[in-house]
C-alpha cells in the first residue's frame, strides 16, 4: 500500500497538506540558511515572523473563545498580570537573563512535546503505537542533542545573550553533560530499534503518515549536528508552520460540526483564509513596529508572552480528551 493510498482518516488533513506543512515544510528554510548565508538576517526575520503569529495564535483561541475562556476564566485573567510582574520584577533586579536562560530550553522542551502530540494524533488516527516507545523516539534523540552539543557549541552559545545566560548556570559543568550524553545515545538508540520493531508489527496497518513524521523529525534533529545556530532557526519555523497549519486545520473542523456557537474563532472559521490572513498580516505589522520603535522593549514583550504561549498551549492540546481529538477524526471508547 503507497503511502499516498492510505486511508484519509490517517492524515491530519491529507497527503499534501501533511507532508509539506507537518514533515517537510522546514526544508526550504534549511536550504536558504546554506545557500544565501549573506542574508542570515533577512532569513531569520522571515523566520520571527512566522514565530510570533504562531504565538499569538493561542492568545486568539484563549481569548477569542468564550467556552475556552470560560472553562479557566480565573487562570486567564490572573496568568497575564503575574507574567507582567514577572518580568518587571526580574527587569527591576536586573535578572532578565535569568528568565531568557529559562525561556529558550523551555522554547526547545515546548517544540519536542509538540512533536510529540502530532506522533500520537497520527497514532490514535492509525489506531496502534505504544505511549513510551513514541515519546522516548521523540524525546531522547532531543536530550542526546542538548547534553552532546553543549559543551562543543560552547563557542557559538558564547556570541549570543541567551547562549552566555545559560552558560552562566552550566557552564562549569559541560564535561558531565558531555559525558551524560553517551547514556542518552545509548537510550535513543534503543527507542529507535523498538519503534521500528513496533512499526514493522503493525505493517498491515502501518501509518506511513506516522513514519514519514517521525522521519523528518529525526532529520531535524540532525541539521543541529550541522550547526547550532542553523538548526535553531529551522527547528523554529518547523513549529511555527506546523502549530498555523494544525490549529487552522483543527478550527475549520471542529465549528464545521458545531453550527450554533458565536465565539470570535467561529465567526472567523466561516471566512476562514481571509480572516487567518488578515490576523497574520496584523500581528507581522504590529511585530515590525514595535522592533522599529523599541527593540529592547520588543524583546522584553516576546519573552515575557512566550511563558503565557507555553503554559496555554498546555491547557489546550491534550489529544487524550475528546474536545481535542474529536474535530481530528479521532475516536474514543464510549464511557
Amino acid at each position: 500500500m503507497s503511502a499516498v493510498a492510505q486511508p484519509y482518516r490517517y492524515w491530519i488533513k491529507n497527503p499534501a497538506i501533511d507532508m509539506v506543512l507537518f514533515s517537510f515544510g522546514w526544508i526550504p528554510v534549511f536550504l536558504a540558511l546554506v545557500i544565501f548565508k549573506e542574508h542570515l538576517g533577512l532569513i531569520i526575520l522571515f523566520v520571527l515572523m512566522f514565530t510570533h503569529v504562531h504565538r499569538h495564535y493561542t492568545f486568539a483561541l484563549v481569548y477569542g473563545e468564550k467556552e475556552e475562556f470560560e472553562k479557566r476564566k480565573k487562570t486567564y485573567v490572573i496568568l497575564p498580570i503575574v507574567a507582567v510582574i514577572v518580568t518587571l520584577g526580574l527587569l527591576y533586579i536586573d535578572r532578565f537573563s535569568l528568565l531568557v536562560a529559562i525561556s529558550v530550553p523551555w522554547v526547545m522542551y515546548h517544540s519536542v512535546s509538540q512533536k510529540y502530540g502530532i506522533t500520537r494524533i497520527y497514532s490514535r488516527k492509525a489506531g496502534y503505537g505504544e505511549v513510551w516507545i513514541e515519546k522516548g523516539i521523540i524525546f531522547s534523540w532531543f536530550v542526546y542533542l542538548f547534553f552532546g552539543l553543549a559543551e562543543k557549541e560552547k563557542l557559538t552559545l558564547d556570541k549570543y545573550s541567551a547562549g552566555r545566560a545559560i552558560l552562566s548556570y552550566i557552564g562549569n559543568y559541560l564535561d558531565y553533560l558531555t559525558f551524560a550524553s553517551y547514556i542518552f545515545l545509548v537510550v535513543a538508540i534503543f527507542f529507535t530499534v523498538a519503534f521500528v520493531y513496533q512499526e514493522f508489527k503493525n505493517r498491515h496497518q502501518i501509518s506511513f503518515p506516522k513514519v514519514f513524521y517521525v522521519i523528518s523529525v529525526l532529520i531535524l534533529y540532525a541539521v543541529f549536528l550541522h550547526s547550532l545556530v542553523v538548526g535553531y532557526i529551522v527547528f523554529g519555523f518547523s513549529h511555527a508552520i506546523e502549530y498555523i497549519a494544525f490549529v487552522n486545520i483543527f478550527v475549520n473542523s471542529k465549528y464545521k460540526r458545531k453550527q450554533d456557537s458565536d465565539s470570535l474563532v467561529a465567526r472567523a472559521t466561516r471566512k476562514q483564509w481571509l480572516y487567518s490572513t488578515l490576523f497574520a498580516v496584523a500581528i507581522v505589522g504590529l511585530c515590525l513596529i514595535g522592533m522599529r520603535l523599541d527593540k529592547d522593549a520588543f524583546t522584553i514583550y516576546i519573552v515575557g508572552s512566550s511563558f503565557l504561549h507555553f503554559i496555554y498551549d498546555g491547557f489546550l492540546w491534550k489529544v487524550r480528551k475528546p474536545e481535542v481529538g474529536k474535530p481530528l477524526d479521532i475516536k474514543y471508547a464510549s464511557a
